[in-house]
Order: C-alpha cells, then structure tokens, then sequence
C-alpha cells in the first residue's frame, strides 16, 4: 500500500441503501474505542433510552483470546494452513482495578437503561459473586430477577473436581415498570410422549395428553407453549463447523441472544451491548427490527462487526465511529489522485483494486464510496465469505453523488487504509 501518509480525516464509515442524512433514529451504531469514554459520550443522548443492554464482559480468566483471519482465496475455501492468528484481547487485569472499571460501567448502564428495561450480564463462577453485590448495591436487590444457568456439554473434564459446563447471566430490571414477554420465547409442548399420560383429541380436533390426580383431570395440549426455567440446557455451544462462527473467540450463538431480545425488547427498542466482540447480540437485534449500539476497543471486533452487519443490513443506515485514540495507527489515511485511475460506464465510474494494492490476496474487504465532513460513505464494496471467496476486481461508484470519491481497503492483517481524493 502506498505510504505517502496524511494525518487522519475520517472519524467513521457509515453505510445506507438511502444515503440519509436523518440523525433522529439509532438505525445500528458502532463505537471503536475505550468502553468508558464512548459510555461518557453516550449520555447526553441516550440517558433513560435504552431498552436493553446485555454484556459479556472479560471472565478474567487470565488468558489470551483470539481472532481467526482467512487469508485469500484458500483460507475462505477452508485451507487451515492459510489462517493468520490476531490477537483479538487479553483477558489479564489488576483484580482492584477490574471490579472497579466494572462498577463504573455498571453505573452508566443504569443511567442509560429505560425505566422499563433491563441489563443481562453473562459471567462465570470466577466474577459472579462480586459481581452481583455490585449489580444489587447500583440496582437494588429488589430489581435482581433471575439468576440463568446456561448449561452445556462441551469443553473438557476435570478430575480434580466437578466438571465446570455452566455461565451465569445475572439478569436486572431497572424499575418495577419493566417489559418482560415470555409469549415471543414459547414453544410448543409438542407430541413427545408423556410418562403415565394418555394421548387424546379434543371435540376442537386439538391433540392433548391428560392424566388423572384426585379425581381431576389435568389436559397439556400439544400446541401450548412451554417456557424456558431459569436454566438453559437447550441451547449448546457453537461447534467448530457452525456457520455462524466468525473466527472470534468467546463467539456466543445467536440462539442464546434471541432469546434475550425477544423476551425484553420490542420491535424499535435500542439493544446494546457494550463488549460487542463478533456482534453476535448486534447481529440478531439487527434481524429481529430491534436498533443497536455496539461498543468494542477490540480492532478486529470492529472488522468483525462489519463483516457481520452489512450484508444483512434491513436498516435504513448503519455507522461505525472511530472514537478519540482508538486507531493505534491501524486506521489510515492517504491522499490520493484516484480521478487519475477512473473509468467510466454510463452513470458510474469504475474502480480497480489493482490500482490501489500490488497483491489483492492479502486484502479481505475493499469498498467505495465518497466522503462528506470527516465521515467515509460506503455505497458498494466486496468481501471474501466461505460462499464467495473471491473479491471483485472492479466496483462501480455512482457518479451523481456530492463528496470526496474514497476507496476503503482493509487486508489480513488488520490494517485498515482510506484512499481520499486530493483536495483541490
């Protein structure tokens, strides 16, 4: 990539079918940068307007997670000797100064909930004690409503003690006031058999299975539904194989999210989750008509989050801002003659990525579009996927557009560069 490099001029990317300038809805928003100062940010605009806010905060398990890049072709077609290992965090902490980065957030979260929403905080048994006191002495521990097992089969087996196969997901209201809809999470009981029930079909055509008990009888119809308890053994761990796996450590599945949102948030409703990682909760508050907000310091959760969102975009506009601080110069900038390098087919131009990087397998997402202000406006890009693992040479840009034309390159190894038409 070129290297005559300028101070940095964009601050964010967003991308919108519409290309509108409308800043009254949320839509989805991402925020790379330090969890309490976006949090600081937030405040003026959003204190008492968000519905619900799950969070999958660090374990402090003391280790090093990871981020799995494809590289090229080979690497998306599933070659496991073309895979780059990033760091994605480093779970190791000050144990004083991690609880009380933690009641710091916790503090602002209670702020920016609804007087009708409620915070879902997913642990493990090495923070859950604490955490909790902290969540009861912010929330009440009037407001503390379950604490939800998430049980599952996979990982290892002790020997020196009880197998651990369980997280913890605190779950608080921040008022009496709160919306909980156990309907949208139901499913139906179904036509499994029943121990010491008889099968039978009502005068309505409805199946149902019945048993006797002093004299009474009870009926459970096949098409009632039954709602989860408190805990969860019904939803596993995503395999290695899942397709909803994005090569991001910690992954949880969108399963375990959907329930979450469905049971406490409406259509229209704000979701956020403030260690967004790969975007699972962002991803199904997206396809479920839910707005989101997203907060990660995590360079390739941002790519992450990217890759995930757009395709399956049902919103009018998506962004991704670049908070003070938070590039460590991955994040770059470089005037460029790029009109120099345009051809044109009716009414759009026609960009090459071979006129902007000398070997395209090292590039994994590469789009186009114009710059107005200090916002980079994506209208058309490409991007490797395990069904499509081959980039598009060649993006057209619509030339009746207003700005600065830009091309945006991001390559395997987490740099991202902005190629900005030269002011004149």
């Amino acid at each position: 990539m070129e290297k005559n490099i300028c101070s940095k001029t964009i601050k964010g990317e967003r991308y919108s079918p519409l290309y509108i300038e409308n800043d009254k809805d949320v839509h989805g928003i991402y925020y790379f940068g330090d969890i309490l100062d976006v949090l600081e940010a937030l405040l003026p605009k959003y204190e008492g307007q968000i519905q619900l806010i799950y969070m999958d905060p660090p374990f402090f398990t003391g280790q090093v997670f990871k981020y799995q890049q494809r590289v090229g072709k080979m690497g998306w077609e599933g070659d496991r000797d073309k895979i780059i290992s990033h760091i994605a965090y480093i779970d190791k902490y000050d144990r004083k100064e991690f609880f009380s980065t933690m009641e710091e957030i916790f503090l602002y979260t209670y702020r920016l909930l609804s007087v009708d929403g409620s915070l879902y905080v997913h642990i493990d048994y090495r923070t859950s004690a604490y955490i909790k006191i902290m969540l009861d002495n912010i929330f009440g521990e009037e407001n503390f409503l379950n604490e939800i097992i998430w049980h599952y089969k996979s990982g290892g087996r002790a020997k020196k003690h009880f197998s651990r196969k369980h997280d913890n997901i605190l779950f608080y209201r921040k008022s009496d006031k709160y919306y909980f809809n156990m309907e949208t999470i139901g499913i139906p009981r179904g036509l499994d058999r029943r121990n010491n029930m008889k099968k039978d079909v009502d005068e309505d055509g409805r199946v149902y299975w019945s048993i006797k008990s002093a004299g009474k009888e009870y009926r459970y119809y096949a098409d009632d539904k039954i709602y989860p308890s408190d805990v969860w053994d019904d939803i596993p761990h995503l395999h290695q194989k899942n397709p909803e796996r994005t090569g991001y450590d910690t992954q949880k599945p969108e399963a375990l999210l959907e329930r979450i949102v469905l049971a406490s948030s409406r259509p229209g409703d704000v979701v956020a989750d403030f260690f967004a990682g790969s975007g699972t909760t962002l991803a199904v508050a997206q396809n479920n008509g839910r707005n989101w907000i997203g907060v990660d310091n995590s360079l390739f959760s941002l790519h992450t989050c990217r890759r995930r969102l757009i395709p399956s975009a049902n919103f009018n506009k998506i962004e991704f801002f670049y908070y003070d601080g938070a590039d460590d110069g991955n994040i770059i900038v470089v005037e460029s003659n790029i009109t120099d390098k345009l051809t044109s087919d009716k009414n759009n131009y026609i960009l090459c990525l071979s006129d902007f990087v000398d070997d395209a397998a090292t590039v994994d997402f590469w789009g186009v579009g114009y710059v107005k202000g200090d916002i980079y406006n994506g209208l058309n890009y490409s991007m490797r996927t395990p069904d499509s693992p081959e980039l598009s040479m060649t993006l057209a840009l619509n030339i009746c557009e207003k700005g600065s034309i830009c091309v945006q390159i991001i390559d395997v190894y987490g740099v991202q560069v902005f190629y900005k038409e030269k002011e004149t």
